[in-house]
Protein backbone atom coordinates (compact mmCIF):
# COMPACT_ATOMS: atom_id res chain seq x y z
CA UNK A 1 0.00 0.00 0.00
CA UNK A 2 1.39 3.46 -1.20
CA UNK A 3 1.15 6.63 1.13
CA UNK A 4 2.13 9.91 1.79
CA UNK A 5 2.84 12.81 2.02
CA UNK A 6 6.22 12.46 3.68
CA UNK A 7 9.32 13.99 3.17
CA UNK A 8 11.31 11.83 5.88
CA UNK A 9 13.06 9.58 3.43
CA UNK A 10 13.52 7.48 6.23
CA UNK A 11 12.77 3.32 5.75
CA UNK A 12 13.06 0.91 8.46
CA UNK A 13 11.25 -2.67 9.24
CA UNK A 14 9.05 -3.59 12.46
CA UNK A 15 7.96 -7.15 13.01
CA UNK A 16 5.26 -8.58 10.13
CA UNK A 17 6.08 -5.43 8.17
CA UNK A 18 8.28 -2.54 6.88
CA UNK A 19 7.63 1.17 5.52
CA UNK A 20 10.50 2.47 2.84
CA UNK A 21 10.27 5.27 0.39
CA UNK A 22 8.43 4.90 -3.32
CA UNK A 23 10.89 4.09 -5.86
CA UNK A 24 9.81 7.76 -7.24
CA UNK A 25 10.47 9.48 -3.84
CA UNK A 26 13.07 12.48 -5.02
CA UNK A 27 10.97 13.01 -7.98
CA UNK A 28 7.76 13.23 -6.30
CA UNK A 29 9.52 15.44 -3.52
CA UNK A 30 11.06 17.84 -5.99
CA UNK A 31 7.82 18.95 -8.01
CA UNK A 32 6.24 18.92 -4.51
CA UNK A 33 9.04 21.68 -3.70
CA UNK A 34 8.32 23.49 -7.30
CA UNK A 35 4.93 23.21 -7.62
CA UNK A 36 2.81 23.05 -3.87
CA UNK A 37 1.43 26.33 -2.33
CA UNK A 38 2.59 26.44 1.35
CA UNK A 39 2.92 28.87 4.62
CA UNK A 40 4.04 27.86 7.76
CA UNK A 41 3.99 24.32 7.53
CA UNK A 42 1.17 23.98 5.84
CA UNK A 43 0.18 22.78 1.96
CA UNK A 44 -3.12 23.50 -0.05
CA UNK A 45 -5.17 22.20 -2.58
CA UNK A 46 -4.73 23.89 -6.22
CA UNK A 47 -6.26 27.50 -6.48
CA UNK A 48 -9.40 27.61 -8.38
CA UNK A 49 -11.05 30.62 -9.17
CA UNK A 50 -14.82 31.32 -8.00
CA UNK A 51 -17.48 31.41 -10.75
CA UNK A 52 -19.80 34.83 -10.11
CA UNK A 53 -23.14 35.12 -11.11
CA UNK A 54 -24.81 36.48 -14.51
CA UNK A 55 -25.91 39.87 -12.53
CA UNK A 56 -22.42 39.77 -10.51
CA UNK A 57 -20.54 39.47 -13.63
CA UNK A 58 -22.44 42.97 -14.92
CA UNK A 59 -21.90 45.07 -11.43
CA UNK A 60 -18.08 43.97 -10.77
CA UNK A 61 -15.44 44.26 -12.19
CA UNK A 62 -13.00 41.91 -10.14
CA UNK A 63 -12.75 38.54 -11.04
CA UNK A 64 -14.26 36.30 -8.65
CA UNK A 65 -12.25 35.22 -5.48
CA UNK A 66 -9.00 32.43 -5.57
CA UNK A 67 -9.58 29.53 -3.22
CA UNK A 68 -8.09 26.40 -2.55
CA UNK A 69 -9.74 23.23 -3.13
CA UNK A 70 -10.76 21.46 -0.56
CA UNK A 71 -10.40 18.09 -1.62
CA UNK A 72 -7.21 16.68 -3.52
CA UNK A 73 -4.46 14.65 -3.98
CA UNK A 74 -0.69 14.25 -4.18
CA UNK A 75 0.61 11.38 -5.64
CA UNK A 76 2.50 9.25 -2.40
CA UNK A 77 5.80 9.10 -1.18
CA UNK A 78 6.04 5.93 0.86
CA UNK A 79 5.12 2.49 1.16
CA UNK A 80 4.09 0.17 3.23
CA UNK A 81 4.16 -3.97 2.98
CA UNK A 82 3.22 -6.70 5.30
CA UNK A 83 2.68 -10.44 5.27
CA UNK A 84 -1.14 -11.10 5.27
CA UNK A 85 -2.10 -7.91 6.49
CA UNK A 86 -5.68 -6.56 5.55
CA UNK A 87 -6.35 -2.88 4.05
CA UNK A 88 -7.68 -2.43 6.95
CA UNK A 89 -4.79 -3.06 9.40
CA UNK A 90 -2.48 -0.92 6.46
CA UNK A 91 -4.83 2.08 6.88
CA UNK A 92 -4.52 1.82 10.48
CA UNK A 93 -0.36 1.43 10.36
CA UNK A 94 -0.29 4.57 8.10
CA UNK A 95 -2.29 6.97 10.05
CA UNK A 96 -0.68 6.11 13.40
CA UNK A 97 2.87 6.28 11.55
CA UNK A 98 1.09 9.94 10.67
CA UNK A 99 0.39 10.43 14.39
CA UNK A 100 3.62 9.78 15.70
CA UNK A 101 5.29 12.02 12.77
CA UNK A 102 3.11 14.64 13.64
CA UNK A 103 1.36 15.34 10.32
CA UNK A 104 -1.94 13.73 8.70
CA UNK A 105 -0.76 10.42 6.34
CA UNK A 106 -3.21 8.92 3.99
CA UNK A 107 -2.82 5.39 1.95
CA UNK A 108 -2.91 6.36 -2.13
CA UNK A 109 -6.69 7.51 -3.66
CA UNK A 110 -7.95 9.21 -0.76
CA UNK A 111 -8.32 12.87 -0.54
CA UNK A 112 -6.42 15.26 1.39
CA UNK A 113 -8.83 17.42 3.39
CA UNK A 114 -7.85 21.17 3.03
CA UNK A 115 -4.72 22.19 4.41
CA UNK A 116 -2.87 19.09 5.57
CA UNK A 117 0.93 19.49 7.81
CA UNK A 118 3.93 18.72 5.57
CA UNK A 119 6.50 19.70 8.41
CA UNK A 120 7.06 16.37 10.91
CA UNK A 121 6.23 16.97 14.17
CA UNK A 122 3.92 20.25 13.05
CA UNK A 123 0.82 18.70 14.92
CA UNK A 124 1.89 16.83 17.97
CA UNK A 125 5.48 19.26 19.08
CA UNK A 126 7.04 15.43 18.85
CA UNK A 127 9.90 14.05 16.63
CA UNK A 128 11.06 10.72 15.61
CA UNK A 129 14.80 9.70 16.54
CA UNK A 130 16.91 6.49 16.37
CA UNK A 131 14.79 3.73 17.35
CA UNK A 132 11.49 5.90 17.47
CA UNK A 133 10.93 4.91 14.33
CA UNK A 134 10.55 0.36 15.26
CA UNK A 135 9.84 0.89 18.91
CA UNK A 136 6.67 3.40 17.88
CA UNK A 137 5.22 1.64 15.10
CA UNK A 138 5.89 -1.80 17.06
CA UNK A 139 3.94 -0.34 19.78
CA UNK A 140 1.04 0.59 17.09
CA UNK A 141 0.64 -2.66 15.71
CA UNK A 142 0.14 -4.42 19.29
CA UNK A 143 -1.99 -2.24 19.85
CA UNK A 144 -3.97 -2.76 17.03
CA UNK A 145 -3.43 -6.64 16.42
CA UNK A 146 -4.55 -7.05 20.47
CA UNK A 147 -7.33 -4.64 20.13
CA UNK A 148 -11.43 -5.57 19.22
CA UNK A 149 -12.49 -4.51 15.86
CA UNK A 150 -15.02 -1.98 17.84
CA UNK A 151 -11.86 -0.15 19.93
CA UNK A 152 -9.80 -0.31 16.56
CA UNK A 153 -12.17 1.83 14.77
CA UNK A 154 -12.60 3.95 18.01
CA UNK A 155 -8.96 4.26 18.20
CA UNK A 156 -8.22 5.18 14.52
CA UNK A 157 -11.54 7.77 14.38
CA UNK A 158 -9.68 9.56 17.31
CA UNK A 159 -6.30 9.74 15.57
CA UNK A 160 -8.19 10.94 12.42
CA UNK A 161 -9.34 13.47 14.39
CA UNK A 162 -7.37 14.73 16.40
CA UNK A 163 -4.80 15.31 13.10
CA UNK A 164 -7.57 16.68 10.80
CA UNK A 165 -9.07 18.79 13.48
CA UNK A 166 -6.26 21.02 13.55
CA UNK A 167 -6.24 22.21 10.14
CA UNK A 168 -9.48 23.85 10.95
CA UNK A 169 -8.64 27.68 10.80
CA UNK A 170 -10.86 29.03 13.89
CA UNK A 171 -9.75 28.38 17.55
CA UNK A 172 -13.68 27.18 18.30
CA UNK A 173 -13.23 24.67 15.36
CA UNK A 174 -10.19 23.41 16.83
CA UNK A 175 -11.36 23.13 20.71
CA UNK A 176 -14.03 21.39 19.23
CA UNK A 177 -12.17 18.57 17.07
CA UNK A 178 -9.98 18.18 20.07
CA UNK A 179 -13.19 17.60 22.42
CA UNK A 180 -14.39 15.45 20.17
CA UNK A 181 -11.50 13.04 20.71
CA UNK A 182 -10.93 13.48 23.84
CA UNK A 183 -14.99 12.10 24.07
CA UNK A 184 -14.00 9.28 21.61
CA UNK A 185 -10.77 8.24 24.09
CA UNK A 186 -12.85 8.05 27.15
CA UNK A 187 -14.87 5.48 25.35
CA UNK A 188 -12.30 3.58 24.60
CA UNK A 189 -11.11 3.42 27.95
CA UNK A 190 -13.76 1.46 29.05
CA UNK A 191 -13.42 3.77 32.16
CA UNK A 192 -16.77 5.12 34.11
CA UNK A 193 -16.98 8.85 35.03
CA UNK A 194 -19.33 9.95 37.18
CA UNK A 195 -19.96 12.89 35.24
CA UNK A 196 -19.07 14.10 32.07
CA UNK A 197 -16.56 16.93 33.50
CA UNK A 198 -14.80 14.03 35.30
CA UNK A 199 -14.05 12.27 32.23
CA UNK A 200 -10.29 13.94 31.61
CA UNK A 201 -9.81 13.51 35.10
CA UNK A 202 -10.07 9.37 35.37
CA UNK A 203 -8.56 9.46 31.72
CA UNK A 204 -5.80 11.45 33.39
CA UNK A 205 -5.45 8.89 36.14
CA UNK A 206 -5.60 6.16 34.11
CA UNK A 207 -2.82 6.63 32.20
CA UNK A 208 -0.21 8.79 34.80
CA UNK A 209 -0.47 12.01 33.05
CA UNK A 210 -0.92 15.28 34.97
CA UNK A 211 -4.45 16.87 34.31
CA UNK A 212 -4.05 20.79 33.20
CA UNK A 213 -5.71 23.11 35.54
CA UNK A 214 -8.47 23.86 33.03
CA UNK A 215 -9.80 20.40 33.53
CA UNK A 216 -10.13 20.78 37.33
CA UNK A 217 -13.52 20.25 38.82
CA UNK A 218 -15.20 23.65 40.76
CA UNK A 219 -16.24 23.63 44.04
CA UNK A 220 -19.52 21.98 42.81
CA UNK A 221 -17.79 19.04 41.96
CA UNK A 222 -19.42 18.92 38.74
CA UNK A 223 -18.05 21.00 36.34
CA UNK A 224 -14.73 22.41 35.03
CA UNK A 225 -13.46 25.61 32.99
CA UNK A 226 -13.29 22.61 30.20
CA UNK A 227 -16.89 21.18 30.23
CA UNK A 228 -18.07 25.02 31.05
CA UNK A 229 -16.56 25.92 27.60
CA UNK A 230 -17.96 22.63 25.63
CA UNK A 231 -21.66 23.35 26.98
CA UNK A 232 -21.31 26.85 26.19
CA UNK A 233 -20.11 26.34 23.00
CA UNK A 234 -22.42 22.95 21.84
CA UNK A 235 -25.41 24.10 23.52
CA UNK A 236 -25.66 28.27 23.50
CA UNK A 237 -23.20 29.16 20.36
CA UNK A 238 -20.47 31.11 22.62
CA UNK A 239 -16.80 30.39 23.07
CA UNK A 240 -15.08 32.34 25.44
CA UNK A 241 -18.55 33.72 27.07
CA UNK A 242 -19.70 35.56 24.31
CA UNK A 243 -21.15 35.14 20.74
CA UNK A 244 -18.44 33.20 18.58
CA UNK A 245 -15.84 35.28 17.53
CA UNK A 246 -16.60 38.19 20.21
CA UNK A 247 -14.08 36.80 22.24
CA UNK A 248 -11.61 33.41 23.26
CA UNK A 249 -10.75 31.96 26.78
CA UNK A 250 -8.00 32.50 28.61
CA UNK A 251 -6.99 29.21 28.66
CA UNK A 252 -4.43 28.18 25.43
CA UNK A 253 -6.49 25.36 24.31
CA UNK A 254 -4.68 24.95 20.60
CA UNK A 255 -1.76 24.47 22.68
CA UNK A 256 -2.45 22.90 25.94
CA UNK A 257 -5.37 20.71 24.94
CA UNK A 258 -3.91 19.37 21.73
CA UNK A 259 -0.92 18.23 24.04
CA UNK A 260 -3.05 16.75 26.47
CA UNK A 261 -4.99 14.71 23.75
CA UNK A 262 -0.92 13.87 22.22
CA UNK A 263 -0.22 11.95 25.75
CA UNK A 264 -3.53 10.24 26.44
CA UNK A 265 -3.54 8.53 22.59
CA UNK A 266 0.25 7.49 23.34
CA UNK A 267 -0.40 6.44 26.34
CA UNK A 268 -3.45 4.29 25.13
CA UNK A 269 -1.46 3.31 21.76
CA UNK A 270 1.35 1.49 24.56
CA UNK A 271 3.63 3.83 23.52
CA UNK A 272 6.26 4.79 26.59
CA UNK A 273 7.87 8.15 26.12
CA UNK A 274 8.82 10.70 28.70
CA UNK A 275 7.05 12.96 27.19
CA UNK A 276 3.68 11.71 29.19
CA UNK A 277 5.43 13.27 32.35
CA UNK A 278 5.62 17.21 30.50
CA UNK A 279 4.20 19.77 31.36
CA UNK A 280 0.23 20.59 30.56
CA UNK A 281 1.85 24.03 29.75
CA UNK A 282 4.95 22.78 27.97
CA UNK A 283 5.99 24.86 24.77
CA UNK A 284 8.86 22.95 23.51
CA UNK A 285 9.75 20.28 20.82
CA UNK A 286 10.63 17.35 22.37
CA UNK A 287 12.18 13.69 21.20
CA UNK A 288 9.81 10.99 21.47
CA UNK A 289 12.54 8.94 22.42
CA UNK A 290 10.44 5.51 22.67
CA UNK A 291 11.53 3.01 25.38
CA UNK A 292 10.40 -0.84 25.08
Amino acid sequence: MKFGFLTDRTSFECDGFKITTASNFDDVLEKFYQSMHVSNGWFYGPEEQLKKSSAENDKFKERGPINCSSFFRIKPTHQISANGYDDNHLRFLVLGYGFLQGIYLTPEGYSYLGRTAYDPGKLNGLLLIGDDYINGMDSINRFYRSSSQENQSQMFASIHWYLVGQSYTFDWDRFDAQYKVLDGLYKLSGLKANNHASRPIVLAEKYGIELPSWAELDATGKQSKLSKQRNELVHEAKYGGHPIGYSYPDENYSLEFTSFNTKLIAAALGINTPYLAAEPTNREFWGWNIET
